[in-house]
């Protein structure tokens, strides 16, 4: 079976010669197919009587990357998990559009503010409606960016 690193080296650049590519994707795209490859260096790890060696290459360490993300992201889903409360829930996803950027990095406050407003509203206008729920819910709501902070 082949790894997505392998598929991603066979692959990627005849990919990226047909696409416009966000610095993002060319960044997450050269960390999976680096990874763990003579390319980011290594160590050579060896009994000290010299009876066996062998070279560990170092990982990229990328969000992205299957092999470097799985065991973090594995971790954090079963974290989440076990805080959660023991009844239905749904996990809904609001995404502003790439268009108000500009207006958001400008006056972030006020856009934040309407677009937990608006959506607050739209989920218990939704939720009320009997031929959905009917009912009015406990609602979490969370701003996730795609910086650090």
């Amino acid at each position: 079976m082949e790894s997505l690193q392998s598929v991603f080296r066979e692959h990627f650049a005849q990919y990226a010669d047909t696409r416009a590519l966000h610095v993002r994707e060319l960044r997450a795209a050269t960390a999976i197919m680096r990874c763990r490859t003579p390319e980011l260096g290594g160590r050579v790890l060896a009994c000290e009587h010299g009876h066996y060696a062998r070279t560990q290459f170092n990982s990229c360490r990328h969000r992205s990357c299957p092999r470097c993300a799985d065991a973090p992201r594995q971790r954090w889903v079963q974290w989440q998990l076990q805080r959660l409360l023991p009844c239905e829930h749904f996990h809904a996803v609001f995404t502003l559009p790439h268009v108000f950027l500009p207006l958001w990095q400008h006056n972030r406050a006020w856009l934040n503010a309407r677009l937990f407003d608006c959506t607050r509203q739209a989920l218990l206008e939704l939720c009320a409606d009997a031929r959905h729920l009917g009912a009015t819910p406990g609602l979490l709501l969370a701003l996730h960016s795609w910086g650090a902070t």
